[in-house]
């Protein structure tokens, strides 16, 4: 668990695997209710992450997420089916869990407004990213946006084949290295360059690869597994 400080008014915290009480292949702090682990186990473990905001589980507002690029404005008790949650309201914790995919954190110091982000390949293919940004400015009026990316899988572990590389050979060559013949894609480049569209050039990226380091869960290097999760709470 680590908690970034971005700003006096909010706290950013990412959980990793370590601390919970989960067990096998979901060991341990896994707070995915989906993936097939014991359901009281994963709610301890949300107690837990909770804990580290100092506030209960009650407060953490998670998504059904679904690989869109839907954004929805968070609501207390709501887990909605989208991949983006933004909110003002303070007594809310905006959650995106991961095994892979791209944690992104958005936040406004002027309109004190926060997003958070699950942007999947698909998600960010369909621009989740550009959807974020416009959700912001068009319900709190953001301007000056900054952006926080976690700890998620990179190009020196996602290979893409077939109709995806073919997709990313079109639209987002300059983010594609080859080697030997295989071609790594790396989302961090696509989110950035987006985020760069939407005039957001303070960036933060913490630079982790999820599959590289066994701290971290990773769909793409275990298979069945837990997730981790960003959280950022306005205090």
């Amino acid at each position: 668990m680590r908690k970034i400080v971005a700003q006096e008014w909010i706290k950013i915290i990412k959980s990793d695997r370590a601390g919970g009480v989960s067990e096998g292949a979901f060991h341990s702090l896994n707070l995915a209710l989906h993936t097939g682990d014991e359901p009281l186990r994963v709610n301890k473990n949300r107690e837990i992450f909770a804990s580290y905001f100092g506030v209960s589980a009650k407060e953490l507002c998670f998504m059904e997420q679904i690989h869109s690029s839907s954004v929805v404005v968070a609501r207390k008790g709501e887990t909605p089916k989208a991949d983006a949650l933004i909110t003002q309201e303070k007594n809310l914790i905006l959650c995106v869990m991961v095994a892979d995919c791209v944690p992104v954190i958005l936040y406004d110091n002027d309109k004190k407004a926060v997003a958070a982000i699950h942007a999947g390949r698909k998600g960010i293919f369909t621009d989740i990213i550009t959807n974020a940004c416009e959700a912001m400015r068009t319900e709190f009026g953001t301007k000056a946006l900054n952006a926080y990316i976690g700890a998620s899988i990179r190009s020196c572990c996602y290979e893409i084949q077939g109709e995806v590389l073919s997709e990313a050979m079109k639209r987002f060559a300059y983010a594609l290295k080859s080697i030997d013949g295989r071609y790594f894609l790396s989302l961090q480049t696509i989110i950035k360059k987006q985020l760069y569209e939407n005039g957001i050039v303070n960036i933060a990226d913490g630079g982790i690869c999820s599959c590289c380091d066994k701290n971290y869960f990773s769909y793409r290097r275990d298979g069945v597994c837990g997730r981790f999760a960003v959280g950022v709470k306005m205090i």
